[in-house]
């Protein structure tokens, strides 16, 4: 199964006392929390979906609608967001998603909005690649790798795909950002939910309109 995961990773400024009070004061609604539920019936790309993953004090909120547009317009507003989140020094949101090809994330240090890179695949109304400000630590290494286009003998050059090397790992261009969005996370927070073997704090919780 391919991963489809989207939200954002923080370290909360203060214990959360009350997560079901905390995501209720997030999203604007009603949250009531749910048992751990069958993959068929829970869907984070759904709007009224909301999964959160405790990593001892790393907060990982995931909500596919909580952070597109953040993702997908570097001049939008992160600040709402961030309030409500308790204002954490280093906030990363992001998107996953295998199926669709989309992956990115924004980061927003001290309260400013330093960087975003999305990359998509086949959505219409969205560049390939949308990037704004300095390239983060993490991502500073494969930015400057050495690549290549691998030949193809059935696929004409302009279609080859470019391959970024690393020492001995080696990325193609679809994949790059998803690899350092992974990175990112193992670097800022120690963990990437969809890599590590460490199992979490789930809640699990449903919106309603108040």
């Amino acid at each position: 199964m391919g991963i489809a995961q989207s939200g954002v990773a923080f370290r909360p400024t203060n214990p959360i006392q009350d997560i079901q009070a905390f995501i209720s004061q997030l999203f604007g609604q009603s949250a009531v929390e749910i048992p751990h539920p069958n993959r068929g019936e829970f869907d984070i790309r759904n709007q009224g979906d909301v999964m959160v993953e405790l990593f001892d004090d790393v907060c990982f909120i995931s909500n596919g609608d909580l952070v597109w547009e953040l993702l997908a317009d570097p001049n939008a507003d992160m600040k709402p967001l961030s309030r409500r989140l308790g204002s954490p020094a280093y906030l990363l949101a992001f998107c996953h998603y295998d199926s669709g090809g989309s992956f990115g994330y924004a980061v927003m240090e001290n309260g400013v909005r330093t960087r975003t890179r999305l990359q998509t695949a086949d959505i219409a109304e969205l560049p390939p690649l949308i990037e704004s400000g300095e390239p983060q630590q993490f991502e500073s290494a494969w930015l400057s790798a050495t690549s290549y286009l691998e030949e193809d003998e059935d696929s004409p050059p302009e279609e080859w795909e470019r391959v970024y090397r690393l020492g001995d790992q080696e990325v193609t261009e679809d994949w790059l950002t998803a690899h350092m969005l992974g990175e990112g996370l193992e670097a800022n927070f120690g963990v990437c939910p969809w890599t590590t073997d460490a199992t979490p704090i789930y809640h699990f919780f449903q919106l309603y309109s108040k």
